[in-house]
């Protein structure tokens, strides 16, 4: 709507028909005569309806119909629903299960953790090594502590209680 130039506008832009309030009057009358004259509503109630409503009633009540009923988790829905998430989490772990775990990658607090929290025979412990690693006392003979890295572990790491206890 545009409201330019509305402060210029004289007139409301409603009109009554003519000659509407002269016959105004006799309208109504006429309008009053018709409904007295009007006995019959033009409406009817069936015979006996009144003496058959209640048992009308009662009987469709008590009849059951029966409904289809539509799982909303069906067998095919569930199964779709299952291979999508096996395929997203599928997706996010493939790369995941291309590293390969050796022993220089595991922390020594893990394999400590896992060896004290889980009860292990010394012959269950022994199964990890091999033979020949057993054997073989190279390994222990290539490792040479000087005596000043002994004192330096000694005093800093060990307590006289803890050498009383031993």
């Amino acid at each position: 709507m545009k409201h330019n130039h509305l402060h210029n506008k004289k007139e409301t832009g409603f009109k009554v028909p003519k000659d509407y309030f002269e016959n105004f009057e006799a309208s109504i009358i006429r309008q009053a005569n018709l409904k007295e004259k009007a006995s019959d509503t033009g409406f009817t109630v069936p015979k006996d309806y009144f003496k058959n409503v209640e048992q009308d009633i009662l009987a469709k009540a008590s009849q059951e119909e029966t409904v289809k009923v539509i799982p909303l988790f069906s067998k095919q829905n569930l199964i779709y629903i299952s291979s999508i998430a096996a395929a997203i989490v599928l997706l996010f772990n493939l790369p995941s299960l291309n590293t390969k775990v050796t022993y220089a990658s595991l922390s020594t607090e893990t394999v400590e953790d896992f060896i004290l929290n889980e009860d292990y025979s010394a012959n269950d412990l022994a199964t990890l090594f091999n033979d020949i690693d057993l054997l073989e006392e190279d390994g222990f003979k290539a490792i040479s502590f000087t005596d000043e890295a002994m004192q330096d572990y000694l005093n800093n790491n060990l307590e006289l209680n803890d050498l009383y206890t031993e």
